[in-house]
Formats: structure tokens, C-alpha cells, sequence
């Protein structure tokens, strides 16, 4: 599998925050998989779950922007620096966060391991 393949599920994890469409979660991920919405976090493990924890993007989150840069691919597990922004609804705060994407995927390109980390600055929109 080349990088091309990450790339495909980066635009797509992309298009499904911007979008605030968590159902598309469904299409991204294997039917086994761990996701660490941060590495000391029980993982979430099933599709129901991920879905409901991403719910809060919708409710809580306006004029997104996403954007990430591949750092390495090998082996199907993909290490991505990543940024976003967006304004907290009605709170008038805009967060930014910067962060590290660990993504493994199977040879049908969906995700089987997802970790991340990352940090946030807020400050008054």
C-alpha cells in the first residue's frame, strides 16, 4: 500500500469534521479496530461509540478548517501532523489545536488503530 492511500482517508476524515458528519465515521474505520481519542483513554472499539463521541463536533463547533501534512508511511501505519480550527458555539472562543495523527489501516485502506495527541490554544473570537 503506498501513501496515497492515507492520503484518501486523511481527506475523508477531513471532509466528515468540516462537514459535521459523524456517520461517515462508519466508512473509515474496519470492522475491528482501537480508537484512542487520547493514549490514555480506554479505546473506543466499536462504531456505535466513535460515532457517538464525535456528536459533539456538530453541537459544539463552527467554520472548521482542517489541514495535515504526511510525515511518514510504512508499512500501512501512517504518522500525519495535523491542525485545526474552529469557533466553540456560543461561547465566542476560537480554538486551534496542533497535533499527531497515528494511523494504522489494513490492506482495504480502513483504519484498524487510531491514535492522536494534541494541544490547544483558545483564545476570544
Amino acid at each position: 500500500m503506498n501513501c496515497d492511500r492515507l492520503d484518501e482517508w486523511l481527506i475523508k476524515l477531513k471532509n466528515i469534521w468540516v462537514d459535521k458528519n459523524p456517520e461517515g465515521l462508519k466508512e473509515l474505520f474496519s470492522d475491528k479496530f482501537m480508537y484512542f481519542e487520547t493514549p490514555f483513554e480506554k479505546p473506543h472499539t466499536t462504531k456505535k461509540d466513535l460515532i457517538n463521541l464525535w456528536q459533539d463536533v456538530p453541537k459544539s463547533q463552527d467554520n472548521t478548517k482542517f489541514s495535515y501534512k504526511i510525515i511518514s508511511f510504512s508499512h500501512n501505519l501512517g504518522i500525519v501532523h495535523w491542525n485545526a480550527s474552529f469557533v466553540r458555539k456560543g461561547r465566542n472562543i476560537k480554538a486551534y489545536l496542533d497535533g499527531i495523527f497515528q494511523i494504522q489501516l489494513d490492506n482495504d485502506g480502513l483504519c484498524t488503530e487510531f491514535k492522536q495527541w494534541w494541544i490547544t490554544k483558545e483564545i476570544t473570537a
